[in-house]
């Protein structure tokens, strides 16, 4: 078969035309990091992973230099940094739960910028690069943001620790405000969000969702819901692996205001509500 050939200025074309065609919300990626299991026992290992995107449980890849760390808090206070592997990948890795209590996963990403801008010739075009990398050819800039995200979820290793883990102290953390260790069914769960170690009192907003509810794209079982005060509540109707996720979009600082319109900063948190058995255990495999 003949293969075809393109100039760089139809490949560059065509390009665009991908890049007019893609949503805004292509670029706008929430990362989730969980666990295999979400109760182990003493010295059981199990991996770790990552959602990242727009789909419940897995969706996209996650590049190893969009991760900026990713370290496990076991119950005695401690924190241990995991050495990550190049390219792309869910990033998966062993977890040795070797202290009972309650053990968190979490993970930051590298902050990433997306601006959408008109060049001179009034065609729409897109960038991954600050807005200042982009001043002397644009005509108008539609929207700049940059993105940074935080994640974290509870691992309970035998028995949940005396004091729970609630805040580990992210730069933006959605804090629970019982250990979830002990939760049912139609159980209705507070949450707080943190900002820089304390109780967050602006606007933001949030949604949430368990796996199983829909197979498509944003579609969450608590739609994105404005909030005052950075408080909110799920009601916990269905058992399984639930996602949280909580973003606030704010001006950025004066000394940054050439490089971004807006800063959006995103949290998300995992857990698992067990909920009861459902058929009778077979006595063998």
């Amino acid at each position: 078969m003949r293969k075809l050939k393109f100039s760089p200025g139809v490949r560059s074309l065509a390009l665009s035309l991908i890049a007019l065609l893609l949503p805004v919300g292509a670029f706008g990626h929430s990362l989730y990091i969980q666990s295999g299991r979400h109760f182990v026992s003493s010295g059981k290992g199990t991996p770790l992973f990552f959602c990242y995107g727009h789909h419940i449980p897995v969706d996209d890849p996650v590049r190893r230099e969009k991760l900026a760390w990713v370290k496990v808090f076991p119950p005695d206070g401690t924190s241990r940094e995991i050495a990550l592997r190049d390219g792309k990948s869910l990033h998966s890795y062993v977890i040795l739960y070797e202290i009972p209590g309650t053990w968190v996963l979490a993970a930051e990403t590298t902050p990433g910028f997306f601006t959408m801008w008109y060049d001179q010739k009034n065609r729409k075009r897109h960038s991954i690069k600050p807005m200042s990398t982009v001043a002397d050819k644009a005509s108008k800039v539609e929207t700049s943001v940059r993105s940074s995200q935080w994640t974290k979820t509870y691992v309970t290793c035998e028995r949940p620790s005396a004091k729970f883990p609630a805040h580990i102290g992210l730069p933006l953390e959605i804090v629970p405000a019982r250990d979830v260790y002990g939760l049912k069914l139609n159980d209705k769960l507070e949450f707080q969000a943190y900002m820089d170690g304390k109780p967050y009192t602006g606007d933001g907003f949030y949604d949430a969702t368990y796996n199983g509810f829909s197979p498509h794209a944003e579609d969450l079982y608590i739609p994105r819901t404005p909030v005052t005060g950075g408080k909110f509540e799920v009601d916990l109707a269905a058992a399984g692996r639930w996602y949280i996720r909580f973003f606030t979009k704010t001006d950025p600082p004066e000394n940054l205001r050439s490089e971004f319109l807006k800063e959006k900063r995103t949290s998300t948190l995992v857990f698992e509500l067990p909920g009861e058995r459902k058929r009778p255990k077979a006595d063998d495999h």
